[in-house]
């Protein structure tokens, strides 16, 4: 395993566990506001609806699994051991699913770290 990788793969781990953080101490006490930047900024007209209909209604319980999945990617992919391929996978699917729902930049954005992810997961 190169280093490069092993770094990469940490440096990752790191940032779902950071996601995690921020939404247990953020994103539960203003889901309306965070999510709703999302469907003013979402490009797509459906994927602004899904979170105007269903995600900011529910952000109390829709933040919640998001907080146990990021920690859930984070330990498989921090653990260093078997689980680090699928946290990988897990992580870019998220990654491409919060494509859908993101501004044009945060697109590019969470397409490019899915991009990584695979590849990351694709030299296990």
């Amino acid at each position: 395993m190169s280093a490069v990788r092993t770094i990469a793969e940490i440096g990752i781990g790191l940032l779902f566990g950071v996601g995690g953080v921020f939404n247990a101490v953020y994103t539960l006490r203003h889901g309306d506001e965070f999510y709703g930047s999302f469907a003013t900024g979402a490009w797509l007209p459906r994927a602004r609806s899904l979170v105007e209909r269903v995600v900011i209604p529910n952000a109390g319980v829709f933040t919640i699994i998001l907080i146990m999945f990021q920690v859930a990617v984070a330990i498989m992919i921090l653990s260093r051991g078997s689980l680090v391929t699928a946290g990988l996978v897990a992580g870019a699917v998220f990654s491409g699913l919060a494509a859908l729902a993101s501004s044009p930049g945060g697109t590019v954005g969470n397409l490019a770290l899915a991009a990584i992810l695979i590849t990351l997961a694709a030299s296990h």
